[in-house]
């Protein structure tokens, strides 16, 4: 009696031909995975188990080394070796040195703290050396006013990109804290333009006051008036 063995894998009634691979090697079909294994024992037994090496060939363990032509020397080997010597090894002993010196020698920076010195109202004519310091004074605390108002600036951007259509409730204190530091330099040093010092600034001040006191004199009863600041 003739019992009809099946290949595992193999549908029942289908008949299995084992089909030679390229190298000559008859190809052996793979078994299926196990009940419950995970998906990467599936993937392993799909891989074939020879590969074809004249398809897919090693490459060179090493590159090939060019053959010369002549024997002439290449004179940017020399060029390299002379850059070297004569420029970059001097240079990177330098600058290796100077590394370890600051290694060593550590400096700590703090911010210069500067005396504050008379207003330029407060200064008696023909002292140009108090013109000079005011004039400085005066330099530095307009550069200390543009950070206060780019940094409160940042902080607004900041908070409208955080909150997105939130922005108007959530952002409310920053609009009001951007608004009051743009009025406070604009009214100090709006209109003076880039050659504007101390002098001129005191100048508009001076005129500020002035028109202040004569709308208060005009409308006494007026809330606001005759408040400004020198």
């Amino acid at each position: 009696m003739h019992t009809r063995t099946t290949t595992p894998g193999v549908p029942r009634g289908r008949r299995h031909i084992p089909v030679p691979s390229p190298s000559g090697r008859r190809h052996v079909p793979a078994l299926p995975p196990p009940q419950g294994s995970p998906p990467f024992f599936a993937a392993a037994d799909a891989m074939p188990e020879d590969h074809d090496w004249k398809a897919y060939k090693v490459p060179p363990t090493r590159t090939p080394v060019s053959e010369r032509t002549t024997s002439v020397p290449n004179p940017v080997d020399y060029f390299q070796s002379a850059f070297n010597y004569v420029l970059d090894t001097p240079v990177t002993f330098f600058r290796d040195w100077i590394a370890r010196w600051q290694n060593r020698n550590k400096f700590y920076y703090y911010h210069q703290k500067f005396r504050r010195v008379p207003d330029l109202s407060q200064c008696l004519e023909g002292d140009y050396l108090c013109y000079y310091e005011a004039e400085a004074q005066w330099r530095r605390d307009r550069m200390v006013d543009q950070e206060i108002v780019e940094i409160v600036r940042e902080r607004m951007a900041a908070c409208k990109q955080r909150e997105g259509p939130n922005q108007f409730q959530n952002c409310a204190k920053e609009m009001e804290l951007l608004a009051q530091v743009t009025k406070a330099y604009q009214d100090r040093y709006g209109d003076l333009g880039f050659h504007g010092n101390a002098r001129t600034c005191l100048m508009k001040q001076k005129h500020r006051m002035m028109e202040e006191r004569k709308a208060a004199q005009e409308n006494p009863c007026s809330p606001g008036t005759g408040s400004g600041r020198p």
